[in-house]
């Protein structure tokens, strides 16, 4: 899954994407055809504000968290968009 970073008054860490590239790709086990996958990187009055907009089988994700860790930021759009795509997942699977 090929996803687009975004950074706002921070600077790029490519440990910090590696991180969340290996984060998301769980997301691939409840969705099937990922169109896009984009997630921002602020940082507003100390705090980190990440988010993060997924584009897979004609929905659209959305997820957000802030925190003063960017680790922390990243587990937590893993645990939003996870338990966003396994529900739309446990729907479709069961229609």
């Amino acid at each position: 899954m090929k996803i687009n970073y975004t950074w706002k008054h921070l600077d790029r860490s490519e440990a910090a994407e590696k991180y969340a590239d290996e984060k998301l790709e769980r997301v691939t086990k409840f969705v099937q055809k990922v169109v896009s996958c984009e997630v921002s990187f602020e940082a507003i009055h100390g705090e980190i504000n990440a988010n993060l907009k997924l584009h897979a089988d004609g929905n659209n994700f959305n997820a957000h968290n802030q925190d003063k860790d960017i680790y922390v930021c990243i587990d937590g759009l893993e645990d939003k968009i996870i338990s966003q795509t396994s529900k739309h997942h446990d729907k479709k699977s069961q229609h």
